[in-house]
Protein backbone atom coordinates (compact mmCIF):
# COMPACT_ATOMS: atom_id res chain seq x y z
CA UNK A 1 0.00 0.00 0.00
CA UNK A 2 1.33 3.44 -0.96
CA UNK A 3 2.20 5.86 1.86
CA UNK A 4 2.10 8.90 -0.40
CA UNK A 5 0.47 11.97 1.10
CA UNK A 6 -0.40 15.18 -0.70
CA UNK A 7 2.05 18.06 -0.35
CA UNK A 8 0.23 20.74 -2.39
CA UNK A 9 -3.01 22.18 -1.04
CA UNK A 10 -3.28 25.42 -3.03
CA UNK A 11 -4.26 25.68 -6.68
CA UNK A 12 -3.46 28.82 -8.68
CA UNK A 13 -5.10 29.10 -12.08
CA UNK A 14 -4.66 31.69 -14.78
CA UNK A 15 -7.73 33.86 -15.25
CA UNK A 16 -7.59 33.32 -19.01
CA UNK A 17 -7.64 29.54 -18.53
CA UNK A 18 -10.47 29.75 -16.03
CA UNK A 19 -12.58 32.01 -18.23
CA UNK A 20 -12.09 29.79 -21.28
CA UNK A 21 -13.21 26.72 -19.32
CA UNK A 22 -16.23 28.52 -17.85
CA UNK A 23 -17.17 29.84 -21.27
CA UNK A 24 -16.95 26.38 -22.81
CA UNK A 25 -19.06 24.68 -20.13
CA UNK A 26 -21.59 27.54 -20.00
CA UNK A 27 -22.08 27.77 -23.77
CA UNK A 28 -22.69 24.01 -23.97
CA UNK A 29 -25.03 23.87 -20.97
CA UNK A 30 -26.98 21.68 -20.16
CA UNK A 31 -24.46 19.24 -21.71
CA UNK A 32 -21.73 18.18 -19.29
CA UNK A 33 -18.07 18.65 -20.14
CA UNK A 34 -14.79 17.68 -18.52
CA UNK A 35 -11.17 18.20 -19.48
CA UNK A 36 -7.51 18.17 -18.52
CA UNK A 37 -5.66 20.79 -16.48
CA UNK A 38 -1.95 21.17 -17.19
CA UNK A 39 0.75 23.08 -15.34
CA UNK A 40 3.48 22.55 -12.79
CA UNK A 41 4.05 22.27 -9.05
CA UNK A 42 6.47 24.63 -7.33
CA UNK A 43 8.62 24.03 -4.25
CA UNK A 44 6.17 25.87 -1.97
CA UNK A 45 3.38 23.33 -2.30
CA UNK A 46 1.43 25.31 -4.90
CA UNK A 47 0.07 23.82 -8.14
CA UNK A 48 0.06 26.38 -10.95
CA UNK A 49 -2.48 25.59 -13.68
CA UNK A 50 -1.36 27.25 -16.90
CA UNK A 51 -3.41 25.42 -19.54
CA UNK A 52 -6.81 23.75 -19.70
CA UNK A 53 -8.31 21.69 -22.51
CA UNK A 54 -11.90 20.41 -22.58
CA UNK A 55 -12.41 16.97 -24.05
CA UNK A 56 -13.89 17.38 -27.56
CA UNK A 57 -17.16 15.63 -26.72
CA UNK A 58 -19.74 15.95 -23.94
CA UNK A 59 -20.00 13.51 -21.03
CA UNK A 60 -22.98 11.20 -20.68
CA UNK A 61 -22.45 11.40 -16.90
CA UNK A 62 -19.93 12.99 -14.56
CA UNK A 63 -16.55 11.28 -14.77
CA UNK A 64 -17.46 9.39 -17.94
CA UNK A 65 -14.53 10.77 -19.97
CA UNK A 66 -11.92 10.66 -17.21
CA UNK A 67 -11.33 6.90 -17.51
CA UNK A 68 -12.28 6.43 -21.16
CA UNK A 69 -9.64 5.39 -23.70
CA UNK A 70 -10.45 8.30 -25.99
CA UNK A 71 -10.15 10.78 -23.11
CA UNK A 72 -6.82 9.32 -22.01
CA UNK A 73 -5.49 9.38 -25.58
CA UNK A 74 -6.61 12.99 -26.10
CA UNK A 75 -4.88 13.98 -22.86
CA UNK A 76 -1.72 12.11 -23.86
CA UNK A 77 -1.63 13.74 -27.31
CA UNK A 78 -1.89 17.23 -25.82
CA UNK A 79 1.01 16.60 -23.42
CA UNK A 80 3.19 15.16 -26.19
CA UNK A 81 2.55 18.21 -28.39
CA UNK A 82 3.53 20.56 -25.57
CA UNK A 83 6.71 18.61 -24.89
CA UNK A 84 7.64 18.83 -28.58
CA UNK A 85 7.32 22.61 -28.28
CA UNK A 86 9.62 22.61 -25.25
CA UNK A 87 7.01 23.24 -22.55
CA UNK A 88 7.86 21.71 -19.18
CA UNK A 89 4.29 21.26 -18.03
CA UNK A 90 2.64 18.11 -16.75
CA UNK A 91 -0.87 16.82 -16.17
CA UNK A 92 -2.12 18.09 -12.80
CA UNK A 93 -5.83 17.31 -12.64
CA UNK A 94 -9.23 17.57 -14.28
CA UNK A 95 -12.21 19.88 -14.36
CA UNK A 96 -15.82 18.74 -14.52
CA UNK A 97 -19.07 20.62 -15.06
CA UNK A 98 -22.03 19.31 -13.08
CA UNK A 99 -25.29 20.16 -11.35
CA UNK A 100 -24.78 20.53 -7.59
CA UNK A 101 -23.87 17.17 -6.00
CA UNK A 102 -24.29 15.06 -9.14
CA UNK A 103 -20.51 14.99 -9.63
CA UNK A 104 -20.21 12.29 -6.92
CA UNK A 105 -20.32 9.30 -9.27
CA UNK A 106 -18.40 6.06 -8.92
CA UNK A 107 -16.74 6.74 -12.29
CA UNK A 108 -15.40 10.14 -11.23
CA UNK A 109 -14.30 8.91 -7.81
CA UNK A 110 -12.59 5.81 -9.28
CA UNK A 111 -10.73 7.92 -11.84
CA UNK A 112 -9.59 10.43 -9.23
CA UNK A 113 -8.52 7.67 -6.83
CA UNK A 114 -6.44 5.96 -9.52
CA UNK A 115 -4.84 9.27 -10.44
CA UNK A 116 -4.05 10.06 -6.80
CA UNK A 117 -2.32 6.68 -6.46
CA UNK A 118 -0.01 7.80 -9.27
CA UNK A 119 0.28 11.40 -8.01
CA UNK A 120 -1.00 12.21 -4.53
CA UNK A 121 -1.38 15.90 -5.47
CA UNK A 122 -3.91 15.26 -8.25
CA UNK A 123 -7.24 17.08 -7.92
CA UNK A 124 -10.43 17.96 -9.76
CA UNK A 125 -12.11 21.35 -10.17
CA UNK A 126 -15.91 21.15 -10.04
CA UNK A 127 -17.94 23.79 -11.90
CA UNK A 128 -21.47 23.81 -10.51
CA UNK A 129 -23.87 24.79 -13.29
CA UNK A 130 -26.94 25.10 -11.05
CA UNK A 131 -26.09 28.80 -10.57
CA UNK A 132 -25.38 29.50 -14.24
CA UNK A 133 -26.29 33.06 -15.27
CA UNK A 134 -26.10 34.23 -11.68
CA UNK A 135 -22.70 33.42 -10.23
CA UNK A 136 -19.67 31.22 -10.81
CA UNK A 137 -19.45 28.28 -8.42
CA UNK A 138 -16.09 26.50 -8.42
CA UNK A 139 -14.32 24.26 -5.95
CA UNK A 140 -11.16 22.15 -6.10
CA UNK A 141 -11.42 18.72 -4.47
CA UNK A 142 -9.15 15.83 -3.64
CA UNK A 143 -10.07 12.49 -2.09
CA UNK A 144 -9.23 12.46 1.62
CA UNK A 145 -6.47 10.32 3.12
CA UNK A 146 -9.04 8.21 4.96
CA UNK A 147 -10.91 7.49 1.75
CA UNK A 148 -7.69 6.61 -0.09
CA UNK A 149 -6.74 4.18 2.70
CA UNK A 150 -10.11 2.44 2.40
CA UNK A 151 -9.81 2.44 -1.40
CA UNK A 152 -6.36 0.84 -1.36
CA UNK A 153 -7.39 -1.77 1.21
CA UNK A 154 -10.68 -2.41 -0.59
CA UNK A 155 -12.49 -2.46 2.75
CA UNK A 156 -15.93 -0.84 2.65
CA UNK A 157 -17.73 -2.61 5.48
CA UNK A 158 -19.31 -0.61 8.30
CA UNK A 159 -16.67 -1.58 10.87
CA UNK A 160 -13.87 -0.63 8.47
CA UNK A 161 -15.36 2.81 7.82
CA UNK A 162 -15.90 3.30 11.54
CA UNK A 163 -12.27 2.38 12.22
CA UNK A 164 -11.08 4.94 9.65
CA UNK A 165 -13.63 7.50 10.90
CA UNK A 166 -14.77 7.78 7.29
CA UNK A 167 -18.25 8.92 6.32
CA UNK A 168 -19.93 10.85 3.52
CA UNK A 169 -18.91 14.06 5.30
CA UNK A 170 -15.18 13.57 4.72
CA UNK A 171 -14.87 11.82 1.36
CA UNK A 172 -13.21 14.92 -0.12
CA UNK A 173 -10.73 17.55 1.01
CA UNK A 174 -11.39 21.00 -0.42
CA UNK A 175 -8.35 22.91 -1.66
CA UNK A 176 -7.71 26.64 -1.88
CA UNK A 177 -8.19 28.10 -5.37
CA UNK A 178 -6.49 31.36 -6.31
CA UNK A 179 -7.12 33.08 -9.64
CA UNK A 180 -4.03 34.73 -11.07
CA UNK A 181 -4.18 37.72 -13.43
CA UNK A 182 -1.46 39.17 -15.59
CA UNK A 183 0.02 42.46 -14.38
CA UNK A 184 -1.64 44.46 -17.19
CA UNK A 185 -5.03 42.92 -16.37
CA UNK A 186 -4.65 43.84 -12.70
CA UNK A 187 -3.72 47.40 -13.69
CA UNK A 188 -6.76 47.65 -15.95
CA UNK A 189 -9.10 46.33 -13.27
CA UNK A 190 -7.66 48.71 -10.67
CA UNK A 191 -8.40 51.70 -12.90
CA UNK A 192 -11.77 50.48 -14.09
CA UNK A 193 -14.64 52.61 -12.82
CA UNK A 194 -17.69 50.64 -11.90
CA UNK A 195 -20.86 51.57 -13.74
CA UNK A 196 -23.02 49.61 -11.32
CA UNK A 197 -25.07 51.47 -8.71
CA UNK A 198 -23.97 51.19 -5.12
CA UNK A 199 -27.02 49.10 -4.27
CA UNK A 200 -28.02 46.39 -6.72
CA UNK A 201 -31.69 46.25 -7.66
CA UNK A 202 -33.31 43.20 -6.15
CA UNK A 203 -33.83 40.62 -8.85
CA UNK A 204 -37.33 39.27 -8.30
CA UNK A 205 -37.15 36.79 -11.16
CA UNK A 206 -37.78 33.23 -10.12
CA UNK A 207 -35.26 30.46 -10.78
CA UNK A 208 -37.79 27.68 -11.14
CA UNK A 209 -35.80 25.86 -13.84
CA UNK A 210 -32.69 25.67 -11.67
CA UNK A 211 -34.66 24.60 -8.61
CA UNK A 212 -36.52 21.99 -10.67
CA UNK A 213 -33.23 20.51 -11.89
CA UNK A 214 -31.96 20.27 -8.34
CA UNK A 215 -35.14 18.53 -7.20
CA UNK A 216 -34.99 16.04 -10.09
CA UNK A 217 -31.36 15.28 -9.26
CA UNK A 218 -32.25 14.84 -5.59
CA UNK A 219 -35.06 12.39 -6.45
CA UNK A 220 -32.68 10.38 -8.61
CA UNK A 221 -30.02 10.22 -5.89
CA UNK A 222 -32.59 9.21 -3.27
CA UNK A 223 -33.83 6.39 -5.53
CA UNK A 224 -30.27 5.12 -5.91
CA UNK A 225 -29.68 5.45 -2.17
CA UNK A 226 -32.87 3.52 -1.35
CA UNK A 227 -31.94 0.71 -3.74
CA UNK A 228 -28.54 0.34 -2.07
CA UNK A 229 -30.04 0.67 1.41
CA UNK A 230 -32.62 -2.04 0.68
CA UNK A 231 -29.78 -4.44 -0.11
CA UNK A 232 -28.14 -3.57 3.21
CA UNK A 233 -31.42 -3.99 5.10
CA UNK A 234 -31.87 -7.43 3.54
CA UNK A 235 -28.34 -8.34 4.69
CA UNK A 236 -29.19 -7.23 8.25
CA UNK A 237 -32.37 -9.34 8.32
CA UNK A 238 -30.48 -12.42 7.09
CA UNK A 239 -27.72 -11.79 9.62
CA UNK A 240 -30.23 -11.62 12.47
CA UNK A 241 -31.85 -14.88 11.34
CA UNK A 242 -28.51 -16.70 11.20
CA UNK A 243 -27.39 -15.30 14.55
CA UNK A 244 -30.67 -16.44 16.09
CA UNK A 245 -30.09 -19.96 14.74
CA UNK A 246 -26.53 -19.93 16.07
CA UNK A 247 -27.66 -18.82 19.53
CA UNK A 248 -30.27 -21.60 19.61
CA UNK A 249 -27.63 -24.13 18.56
CA UNK A 250 -25.23 -22.91 21.26
CA UNK A 251 -27.92 -23.18 23.91
CA UNK A 252 -28.81 -26.69 22.78
CA UNK A 253 -25.14 -27.76 22.76
CA UNK A 254 -24.71 -26.33 26.26
CA UNK A 255 -27.60 -28.43 27.54
CA UNK A 256 -26.22 -31.52 25.77
CA UNK A 257 -22.82 -31.02 27.40
CA UNK A 258 -24.40 -30.68 30.84
CA UNK A 259 -26.10 -34.04 30.34
CA UNK A 260 -22.86 -35.60 29.11
CA UNK A 261 -20.97 -34.30 32.13
CA UNK A 262 -23.53 -35.90 34.42
CA UNK A 263 -23.01 -39.21 32.61
CA UNK A 264 -19.24 -38.81 32.69
CA UNK A 265 -18.98 -38.54 28.89
CA UNK A 266 -16.66 -36.19 27.00
CA UNK A 267 -18.12 -32.79 26.14
CA UNK A 268 -18.93 -32.01 22.50
CA UNK A 269 -17.15 -29.23 20.62
CA UNK A 270 -18.83 -25.87 21.33
CA UNK A 271 -17.27 -24.27 18.24
CA UNK A 272 -18.77 -26.72 15.77
CA UNK A 273 -21.35 -24.13 14.79
CA UNK A 274 -18.70 -22.39 12.66
CA UNK A 275 -18.79 -25.32 10.22
CA UNK A 276 -22.58 -25.65 10.29
CA UNK A 277 -23.64 -22.03 9.75
CA UNK A 278 -22.47 -19.37 7.33
CA UNK A 279 -23.05 -15.71 8.13
CA UNK A 280 -23.99 -13.53 5.12
CA UNK A 281 -21.35 -11.16 3.79
CA UNK A 282 -21.98 -7.48 4.42
CA UNK A 283 -22.41 -5.56 1.13
CA UNK A 284 -20.01 -2.76 0.30
CA UNK A 285 -20.93 0.65 1.71
CA UNK A 286 -19.02 2.42 -1.08
CA UNK A 287 -22.02 3.46 -3.18
CA UNK A 288 -24.00 4.31 -0.04
CA UNK A 289 -21.36 6.88 0.92
CA UNK A 290 -21.32 8.45 -2.54
CA UNK A 291 -25.12 8.74 -2.74
CA UNK A 292 -25.23 10.18 0.79
CA UNK A 293 -22.67 12.84 -0.06
CA UNK A 294 -24.52 13.79 -3.24
CA UNK A 295 -27.83 14.03 -1.35
CA UNK A 296 -26.21 16.21 1.31
CA UNK A 297 -24.84 18.68 -1.27
CA UNK A 298 -28.10 18.75 -3.25
CA UNK A 299 -30.19 19.30 -0.11
CA UNK A 300 -27.99 22.23 0.95
CA UNK A 301 -28.27 23.84 -2.49
CA UNK A 302 -32.05 23.38 -2.54
CA UNK A 303 -32.33 25.02 0.88
CA UNK A 304 -30.35 28.00 -0.40
CA UNK A 305 -32.63 28.27 -3.43
CA UNK A 306 -35.72 28.05 -1.23
CA UNK A 307 -34.38 30.80 1.03
CA UNK A 308 -33.94 33.01 -2.04
CA UNK A 309 -37.44 32.26 -3.29
CA UNK A 310 -38.97 32.92 0.15
CA UNK A 311 -37.14 36.24 0.38
CA UNK A 312 -38.44 37.30 -3.03
CA UNK A 313 -41.99 36.20 -2.16
CA UNK A 314 -41.82 38.12 1.11
CA UNK A 315 -40.66 41.30 -0.64
CA UNK A 316 -43.38 41.03 -3.30
CA UNK A 317 -46.08 40.40 -0.69
CA UNK A 318 -44.95 43.36 1.41
CA UNK A 319 -44.84 45.59 -1.65
CA UNK A 320 -48.37 44.56 -2.65
CA UNK A 321 -49.62 45.16 0.89
CA UNK A 322 -48.19 48.68 0.96
CA UNK A 323 -49.52 49.53 -2.53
Amino acid sequence: MSDQTSSANTITISSSVLLSLIRHTSENYPSLFSGALLGFEDDNGVIDVTHGFPFPYPDQYEGGSLKSRSGAQYQKDILENFKKLGYGIEFQGWFQSTISGNFVTSQLVEALAQQQLANANSFIIIHDMSSIGKEVSLKALRLSQGFMTAYQDGKWKSKDLEHLKLSYFNIFDELNVEVKNQALVNLYLANLKSTEPELDILNLASHQTSTGQLLESLYSQIDSFNYDQNNFNYYQRQLQKEQSKINQWKQQRKLENLERVKKGDKELDTEEWKTLFRLPNEPSRFNNMLHSHAIDVLADDILKKCDEELTKSSVIERKLTLA
